[in-house]
């Protein structure tokens, strides 16, 4: 297996991990984009536009549960349009369904800066827990000021999506806020997931995982193939 290709697994699996990968990415947002079609094309009916942004992420959870896929995407996504729901619902403006991701983004950026000012950056340990080293980075220097900037990084992500929302909320275009949430959602949070992986793989590629869990070594597999022994197919 070449270099690239380990390359491409390692990123992947990565994202398997953090997100539960590209139904993880689709589980979560889509009951948001229902939510906002459903919002406009019915002339600004809010009840059917939570029923069908509710709906969905139940469709979506049933369909995890029967082919026995992990849930964690589609359960935070379900949590998350049901406090969404009731902001909404509680005061009869459809904006207020936006509210609950306009303060997870307050928390996170809020959160982020304080790890880098206290010198303990968050990223550094989720890149730690996801290479199975917690830890040991921040007996290097460099790997550690390195972090800091990568999470400086997310903090100006998180800020962004509160720039470019927070005007749309209090204007009360649910439309555009509920676009500019889409837009800056998960295509911003992977490009900058892809940066950040980048960086540190070219900074320390022994941190970055090339062996997918699970997988036989190319050396391996290709001696079964030889002794005729193929493994089972379920």
């Amino acid at each position: 297996m070449t270099e690239k290709q380990n390359e491409v697994q390692a990123s992947e699996q990565l994202l398997a991990n953090a997100l539960g990968g590209w139904r993880g990415v689709i589980d979560s947002g889509l009951p948001t984009a229902v939510f906002l079609i459903i919002f406009t094309v019915s002339g600004r009916e809010l009840n059917p536009a939570i029923i069908g942004a509710a709906v969905t992420a139940v469709v979506l959870a049933v369909i995890r549960l029967l082919r026995k896929q992990s849930m964690q995407q589609v359960l935070s996504g379900l949590i998350g349009v049901a406090i969404a729901a009731w902001f909404s619902r509680s005061t009869g403006k459809a904006e207020d369904f936006f509210v609950p991701g306009l303060l997870t983004n307050a928390a996170y950026a809020v959160g982020i800066a304080i790890s880098i000012l206290v010198r303990h950056p968050l990223v550094g340990y989720v890149i730690g827990g996801l290479t199975g080293d917690l830890t040991s980075w921040r007996q290097d220097p460099e790997r550690a000021k390195l972090y800091r900037l990568i999470s400086w990084w997310w903090v100006g992500m998180f800020s962004l999506r509160l720039a470019v929302q927070l005007p749309l909320y209090f204007a009360g275009n649910v439309e555009l806020l509920g676009t500019a949430k889409l837009v800056l959602g998960w295509p911003l949070f992977l490009a900058v997931a892809w940066i950040t992986y980048r960086t540190v793989s070219a900074r320390n590629p022994k941190q970055i995982p090339t062996q997918i869990p699970g997988q036989e070594p190319q050396q391996t597999a290709t001696h079964r193939e030889t002794q005729g022994d193929r493994p089972d197919s379920e």
